[in-house]
């Protein structure tokens, strides 16, 4: 700060007769990002003396720039991420000092923490950004508003946001003082790899955390012991803290400020380049489209449009209820329809048997001059399977016309999947499904990264085939606006399906087995690699793979892991109002995250579920009448369930009728049961129960032969893909809806859905794949 200013009272400046600062400093960088403006060094011109000036709109802050950086910076530089115990006695003594100075004038600060105590090159300790503080009722001294950052925030200014007539006075400056020494002592603060969400619940509910390690000393673990009591009211006030021992008798002061200093000016002399490498956020997320806010600091919360209900639906999903979970087991009416499903099972695979055989029939010689662009399609009223021969006569008329017309051959970079060993019997349709559709010529070959989604000209179904043939098993596919992110056993590939379906190898010698992509928090979630690890990749950074237009980009790491995790088997996106949350199954646990918005922008840890007596191999969460979290996940032995306020793991549905290690398929959560209805498709069936294990249909879903991989399709139906068709059924009902039929027994696998399209892989001879994907009819409930 200027000399002049330091000497002058602030009562005593006419703050209307002061000169418009432009001109007096000079700005040289941005040093930080505040919660309402930016803080750049500058230089007085005339002095040349240093200041830290904060920018806000029209209004510009000027104080002492304080050039060792903060109480976090000096961690990240410190070995082992925690400092000397006397350096932290000397830097919570110079805190408590400032925090009194603010108690006296009744302002309480409201956001201590590491990053807001700065020092100085001379080892001075300051206090800064009050943009959170406030003025306590002179009457009553307290307040009752929700802010902070959710880390260092006392357990009653959280107890504000949940009890409107809750208060707290200056005392909660003095938990979030003693969270900052725990800071100190072990590099970050009690809960900060938890989702900020689950740290505000579990901080009022856990006991007050104290120092991990037995190193301290007595009176650093009765210091930080006085500063986290519970009850605020019997928390010490700073007063009573600055003659506490820990603080009184702090040893030598001027040698601990050298060896502080000393320390500094190590640092700063091999201080690495700006951190950089860590590819920054840039998305657009969509559950904070509306706001326009600035960006607050990193780990700062204010109270911003549409915080506070995200706020409330975690602590709903959070609260414990009071009356007694039953784990509902199968009554003795349950065993006896199991015992009849038994013998149900077999009619029905008699039934399908005979279907099936009756379709092969049909498969008769003039189908083979079947034109690519013509779709065999059987509407009837009744689309009885059993009907289907009593058209073929009239339909082979149509096809031998057909046959004799010369065949045109295709610029497409895809060909087509129905040829003459296919078959399709679809149920009533308008009789503009026999129309052939002409397929729009390919534009361009200049890839489109943009993701924009391009809806086809013709709303005719077809089913066709890309040309590509990749060299390894695909195993996963997500859409990227209207391209495909390929994940195989050894590399990540986009397919531009707006150009020429030219493929481009994004990452090579990495397994990808499972892959989803969202777009509006621009990253690729993924299980990868040889340890099957739980990875993020940052859209922006493959799209620059792919141009190469951002050297700085390139420079960047690309990528981020979720957590510690390795061993993951699989995961599942739930998407509920506007929490998205990660559900994961490893080796012999579960695991929920949940994505952080601003200014965190990743998946935080929410709950974890370990030791689990079944292997999870799928996974999936649902929210009983919006207030009840539930983990179900599939094992080789059955369907199990999760509580998630108690952890209690129960058994869900155990087929007892198979013999045997059982094969999960899909965990479909039914719409329109308020997340309490499940289709739990396994082996060649699926049947229906509620979320307590209950059997709700005495419907079954039963498959025509063992599918490979089954799907639940946004139209509410279930697809199945076997050796030698592809069966669709509706997922209220079970009831067979469309089915292909093929001679060649390939092995199929889902790939991702949007809209209409549904994209799957079939694994050819030699171990090369090649991708298919099918745009369902828009007129019909299901065309081919």
């Amino acid at each position: 700060m200027a000399r002049d200013f330091t000497t002058t009272s602030l009562s005593n400046i006419d703050l209307a007769s002061l000169r418009d600062p432009a001109g007096i400093f000079e700005l040289i960088e941005v040093v930080g990002n505040g919660t309402y403006g930016q803080v750049y060094k500058g230089r007085h011109v005339k002095t040349g003396q240093l200041a830290a000036i904060k920018v806000m709109d029209v209004t510009e802050l000027v104080m002492e720039y304080c050039g060792a950086g903060s109480v976090t910076d000096l961690l990240k530089k410190t070995k082992g991420s925690c400092l000397k115990e006397d350096w932290i006695s000397y830097i919570c003594r110079e805190v408590l000092r400032g925090l009194l100075h603010l108690h006296s004038h009744h302002v309480i600060h409201r956001d201590i923490k590491g990053q807001n105590v700065l020092l100085t090159e001379n080892a001075e300790i300051k206090l800064v950004d009050f943009g959170v503080s406030a003025q306590l009722d002179r009457t009553i001294g307290r307040r009752n508003t929700f802010i902070g950052t959710p880390y260092w925030m006392a357990p009653e200014v959280i107890a504000c946001d949940e009890n409107p007539d809750s208060t707290y006075d200056y005392r909660s400056d003095v938990w979030s003082l003693g969270i900052t020494a725990l800071e100190m002592a072990e590099g970050a603060p009690p809960l900060c790899d938890m989702h900020p969400m689950r740290a505000l619940f579990l901080i009022p509910r856990n006991p007050p955390p104290k120092l991990k390690s037995k190193k301290w000393s007595k009176k650093f673990q009765t210091f930080v012991d006085s500063c986290l009591v519970k009850n605020y009211q019997h928390r010490p006030s700073t007063e009573t803290l600055l003659r506490h021992s820990f603080i009184k008798d702090l040893p030598n002061e001027r040698q601990v400020r050298i060896t502080l200093k000393d320390h500094l000016d190590r640092t700063r002399k091999r201080r690495p380049e700006k951190e950089g490498t860590e590819y920054e956020y840039s998305g657009s997320e969509d559950e904070e489209d509306a706001m326009n806010e600035d960006e607050g600091e990193p780990s700062s919360i204010v109270n911003l449009p549409g915080e506070s209900l995200l706020r409330r639906e975690f602590l709903r999903l959070q609260q414990e209820t009071h009356t007694q979970t039953h784990l509902l087991q199968q009554t003795h009416n349950q065993d006896n329809y199991k015992r009849q499903l038994l013998a149900d099972r077999q009619k029905r695979i008699q039934q399908q048997q005979e279907e099936r055989r009756r379709l092969e029939d049909v498969r008769i010689n003039p189908l083979q001059t079947l034109h690519h662009k013509t779709m065999l399609v059987l509407s009837c009223k009744t689309a009885l399977i059993s009907d289907v021969c009593v058209v073929i006569l009239h339909l082979q008329k149509i096809f031998t016309n057909q046959a004799g017309k010369s065949m045109s051959s295709s610029s497409s970079s895809f060909s087509p999947f129905i040829d003459p060993r296919l078959l399709q019997i679809s149920p009533p349709q308008s009789p503009q499904g026999y129309a052939q559709s002409e397929q729009p010529h390919r534009k361009g070959s200049v890839v489109n990264v943009n993701p924009t989604n391009i809806r086809p000209q013709s709303d005719a179904p077809e089913i066709r085939k890309y040309k590509k043939k990749f060299n390894a098993e695909i195993l996963c596919a997500s859409l990227w606006g209207v391209n495909l992110l390929v994940g195989t056993e050894s590399g990540l590939w986009l397919l531009d399906r707006s150009g020429q379906g030219k493929v481009y190898s994004l990452i090579s010698r990495r397994r990808f087995q499972q892959m989803d992509v969202l777009e509006g928090l621009n990253v690729l979630i993924t299980i990868s690699g040889k340890k099957n690890k739980l990875r993020l990749y940052y859209l922006s950074w493959l799209r620059n793979k792919i141009l190469r237009n951002d050297p700085e980009v390139e420079k960047k790491q690309g990528w981020s892991s979720v957590g510690e995790l390795e061993g993951c088997v699989s995961y599942k996106v739930v998407r509920y109002e506007k929490i998205k949350f990660l559900v994961i199954a490893l080796r012999s646990a579960v695991e929920v995250y949940a994505w952080a918005p601003k200014p965190y922008h990743k998946f935080m840890a929410f709950k974890a579920f370990n030791s689990l007596p079944q292997k999870p191999l799928s996974v999936d969460l649902t929210v009983e009448n919006g207030q009840r979290l539930k983990v179900i996940y599939g094992s080789h032995f059955g369907f199990h369930a999760i509580d998630v306020d108690s952890g209690t793991p129960f058994d869900l549905y155990l087929p007892s009728h198979i013999q045997g290690v059982i094969r999960p398929h899909a965990i479909i959560i039914l719409p329109s049961s308020s997340g309490m209805e499940l289709l739990l498709c396994y082996e060649d069936e699926g049947v229906y129960i509620d979320t307590y294990g209950r059997i709700t249909r005495e419907t079954v879903l039963q498959w025509g032969e063992m599918p490979a991989s089954v799907a639940y399709l946004q139209s509410n139906q279930v697809m199945g893909w076997g050796e030698k068709a592809i069966e669709l059924r509706s997922a209220k009902t079970s009831s067979l809806e469309g089915v292909f039929m093929h001679k060649k027994a390939q092995k199929l696998k889902f790939l991702c859905e949007r809209n209409d399209k549904v994209f799957f892989a079939a694994v050819q001879s030699g171990g090369s794949s090649q991708i298919y994907f099918m745009t369902l009819g828009q007129n019909t409930l299901f065309s081919w």
